[in-house]
């Protein structure tokens, strides 16, 4: 039952702790490669208390599945569901508000697309249910930052997500829909790397969401029973544009 999820609950932790430490390395190898620029981009960026800019990202995204008792207790008779990741992207605004010399506010809301599927397997038989959406976001955060090395700095975030879906496309064989809520609230956290410009800074922005409430939707087929609750779980690539 569980090898196909196991595997993916692998995969997904390997990605994180790849993503994360090539972060890690850029955030340590920039500053001994900024040491050659002379000319510092924005020397009163960090004096300003609030900051504004743009945001588009590419995101994965799944739901996490989690089996019901009625599978457990008749697993030759039921229905495998595996859930897998897909593509997706955004766009919105970023709202950012100075703390301390080390910590901002975040406010970052914006339009998600999302193209997640679910697969069903009967006896070997596959059948795949695609669950697009569209969402707002209202991501609210905390920045860490570190000191700026001449034109770089390395940062952290961390907060949480409420989400609506508005464009929770129905399915065409509703004998196979696995339906999904429209509200969510998510725990965000993330790494990113600030690079100044003489005119904005650019900023991408490695983010991870895992989504707190069941987003599972009752409904009663056979494809169904075997699920007992969905929560949402996405890695985004963001590309920050700030004044």
């Amino acid at each position: 039952m569980a090898f196909t999820y196991l595997w993916h609950q692998f995969h997904l932790h390997r990605c994180k702790t790849i993503a994360i430490s090539f972060f890690l390395f850029l955030g340590f190898y920039s500053p001994v490669a900024a040491q050659h620029i002379v000319r510092q981009n924005l020397p009163g960026h960090d004096l300003k208390p609030m900051h504004y800019g743009l945001f588009l990202a590419l995101n994965v995204s799944r739901f996490q599945l989690q089996h019901s008792q009625y599978y457990v207790n008749n697993q030759k008779d039921t229905l495998l569901v595996n859930p897998r990741f897909g593509p997706g992207f955004m766009g919105g605004f970023v709202i950012n508000r100075r703390l301390t010399d080390f910590i901002d506010a975040r406010f970052v809301p914006g339009v998600a697309f999302y193209s997640r599927s679910m697969v069903f397997n009967d006896n070997g038989t596959e059948v795949a249910q695609e669950m697009p959406s569209i969402a707002m976001e209202f991501p609210l955060q905390f920045k860490l930052k570190s000191l700026r090395r001449g034109n770089v700095r390395m940062y952290f975030v961390g907060g949480v997500k409420g989400t609506t879906d508005f464009g929770n496309k129905k399915q065409d064989n509703a004998s196979v829909e696995l339906g999904f809520k429209n509200q969510d609230v998510a725990v965000e956290y993330g790494v990113g790397l600030e690079l100044f410009y003489p005119y904005f800074k650019f900023a991408p922005e490695l983010r991870f969401s895992n989504g707190l409430l069941n987003r599972y939707a009752t409904n009663k087929n056979p494809y169904s029973l075997s699920t007992q609750s969905l929560r949402s779980n996405t890695i985004t690539l963001y590309f920050n544009f700030e004044n």
